[in-house]
């Protein structure tokens, strides 16, 4: 395994990144500590990434296509030479393509790929296992949509990362293997009984983690690779690249899961940032940090062929 840090990676220099750090831990957190319906926090995140639509990356193309068992958005530069199957994250309960567009046109600009983003069932109205089973028909289903345009990275963000593994999992089995796997601070460690790690995370209160904890899992087995993806099997599994912040609750599991492909004979880079929020590459467009993490990811999948 190769770790690596960023430029920046002791603290945010740019005065952008400075704002964006002290909002998630002034503005962000203590929102995300309410009480409140999940449906609530929905509508709130939903309008949130709406205020930043003005941030999109110029040049790409956003249409709704018939993908998997809910649909999905697809987000394309003119003339895409790779594709990207992105699961936003959002806790399990929260979340969209839609509220990810941001960083996914981004995405889609910077590495002139051709950006799929599935819609799955959120807890918790739909608990575990909806989320996998509509990861898995989704992405199974899109390795093969436009398959012209050139290799295929499988990715995702904290849930969605979660979702992405076990995604990888099922293609691992069925030997259709994506050309790579991108991660940005995803779950693996989804035990709701887990002590909280020791961190200082500027976006999640505790409190969040476990209703998060609460909301998805019900009753699921904590060793179950479905529901926890450290404890999968990923013998034969792509280049993978890790990204994730020193000291956000996540980071255990990110350290979690590249030491369980590393040990498995995949070739895993785990890049970190320091204090920053939890998948800051959100910020992309407005954050210099978010920028540089999203060329990298991109660099990533245009070595991919």
């Amino acid at each position: 395994m190769t770790e690596a840090t960023f430029p920046w990676a002791d603290k945010p220099r740019h005065w952008r990144d400075k704002v964006i750090a002290w909002g998630a831990r002034r503005i962000a957190q203590p929102r995300l500590a309410s009480p409140a319906p999940w449906t609530a926090h929905r509508r709130g995140f939903e309008k949130a990434a709406g205020l930043r639509r003005f941030q999109k990356a110029r040049g790409v193309s956003v249409r709704p296509i018939e993908l998997g068992p809910l649909g999905a958005l697809e987000i394309s530069p003119p003339k895409p030479e790779r594709r990207l199957v992105w699961i936003h994250g959002g806790g399990f309960v929260v979340g969209s393509p839609e509220t990810h567009l941001v960083m996914l046109t981004h995405l889609a600009r910077t590495a002139n790929a051709l950006v799929i983003a599935p819609r799955y069932r959120l807890a918790p109205e739909d608990p575990y296992p909806a989320g996998p089973e509509d990861a898995e028909s989704a992405v199974t289903e899109a390795m093969t949509y436009r398959g012209d345009v050139g290799p295929l990275t499988l990715g995702g963000d904290s849930a969605g990362g979660c979702l992405a593994l076990v995604a990888l999992q099922k293609l691992l089995k069925d030997s259709t293997a994506p050309a790579g796997v991108l991660l940005f601070s995803p779950a693996t460690i989804t035990d709701p009984a887990r002590p909280v790690p020791d961190a200082d995370d500027l976006l999640f209160p505790e409190e969040v983690l476990h209703r998060i904890g609460a909301s998805y899992s019900i009753n699921a087995d904590p060793r179950d690779p479905r529901f926890a993806p450290v404890h999968g099997t990923y013998t034969g599994a792509p280049p993978t690249l890790i990204q994730c912040v020193s000291r956000e609750y996540l980071e255990e599991d990110s350290d979690a899961i590249a030491a369980r492909l590393t040990g498995q004979g995949v070739q895993v880079t785990l890049e970190k940032v320091a204090r920053m929020q939890h998948v800051w590459q959100f910020m992309a467009g407005s954050s210099p940090l978010a920028d540089d993490a999203i060329a990298r990811a991109a660099a990533f999948m245009r070595g991919l062929g």
